[in-house]
This record gives structure tokens, sequence and C-alpha cells, in this order.
């Protein structure tokens, strides 16, 4: 019996692979981009990615791209004042695809290191909302695309990111929401989908409540 659990906890370490940190290479600002479904967290996590960064001696910018939702504007907003990391605000208006690229402008001319873009949740089959991310992407160049998943969706969440990954490319996944009671089944099947590694967890709504994901 001990034998069995063994091999099984052996195959599953190495199906979820090897603990991924966040790829800050190259010349900053470094884009970080969040993508995902609407309520996965994706605005909570931008504010505890950035306190994570100034902990670790960056510069970290935070991008309201969410203009479907104005409360997630005002949510950033508030975030970003909690924890003292200014927030790039522009008119609903404005394209995300236009507010992302100048605010990479703006965070160059102001020696930001880091720029993570909060962007609308949306639904994978959603095309015109899909084709704002592929532009999004062309015009500032992330270095990571990380798909911001709730731990709770189940097998509903392969087929979200499987989506998500040949559209734009993903190069990384954040659980949120691991603190519940679904422990994250969803974790290993997105991770075999799509192959690329999960990079943190979130454990609850402080905004330290994340840990890299081990």
């Amino acid at each position: 019996g001990q034998q069995v659990v063994k091999i099984v906890h052996e195959e599953l370490i190495t199906l979820l692979g090897e603990p991924a940190r966040l790829n800050l290479d190259g010349p900053s600002p470094r884009v970080i981009m969040l993508i995902g479904l609407q309520g996965a967290g994706k605005t909570t996590m931008a504010a505890k990615l950035a306190l994570t960064l100034r902990k670790s001696g960056q510069r970290p910018l935070l991008v309201a791209a969410d203009t479907q939702r104005p409360a997630a504007i005002a949510q950033l907003q508030t975030l970003g004042k909690q924890i003292d990391v200014p927030v790039h605000v522009e008119d609903v208006s404005v394209p995300p695809p236009e507010i992302c690229a100048r605010a990479v402008t703006h965070a160059l001319d102001k020696a930001y290191t880091t720029v993570i873009l909060d962007t609308a949740g949306r639904l994978h089959i959603d095309d015109d909302l899909m084709r704002e991310l592929e532009q999004i992407k062309a015009k500032t160049k992330p270095r990571e695309i990380l798909l911001v998943a709730d731990a709770m969706t189940g097998q509903d969440a392969v087929r979200v990111a499987d989506e998500f990954n040949k559209r734009v490319g993903l190069t990384g996944l954040i659980l949120t929401k691991v603190d519940g009671d679904a422990r994250g089944g969803a974790a290993l099947s997105i991770r075999a989908v799509t192959s690329v590694p999960i990079k943190f967890l979130g454990v609850g709504e402080k905004t330290d409540a994340i840990e890299p994901f081990h």
C-alpha cells in the first residue's frame, strides 16, 4: 500500500513540474499580463504580485486595463493605495491595448521596473475580447502572461486554459482561492493541458496572501 502511495506521489510531483519563478530577465520595464475569466481574482492578484515584487526590490506599476468593469478600476486604485504602489488609470473610453501601451511608456519615463496589467475577465469563446488580448500582447511584449484561475472551477478550467494558451500563449498559471474546499483539483489538469508551470497560489483575501507554488 505504501509503495502505491509513494509511486502516485512521485508521479504527481513530476506532472506538476519544478517550481518556477517569474521571468524578470531583459530590460526594464518587464510587463506581466494577467488574464482569465471574470471572478477569478485577477485584480486582487495584481495587487498581491505588486506587493511581492516591491518587497523584492522592484518598482512595480499597476495598470487598470479592465474597462469592462469600472468597479475593477476603483478596486485596483484602493488596493494600490493600501500597498503604496502607483496605479495607471485612463478613461474607460480608451481601448485597453492603448492604455497598456501608454502605461509601459510611462513606466519607462518614470523608471518603474515592472508593469502589471490587470485585464478584463473574459470568456475564452468571446472572440472580440480574445482579440483584444492579442493586441495588448503585441503592443506591450509581456515577459509573463499568467492565467489566473479559480482553484474551485474544476474541469471547466481545462477548456478555458487550453483556449487562452492557444490564443495568446501562457507562460504560467496562478491558482486563486486555494484556501477553499476544492483544494485545486484543476491544477493537475490545467498543468497537463498547457504544460506551463504554476507560479503562485492565492491563499486568502489579504494583499500578502500569496505564496510561490511548490
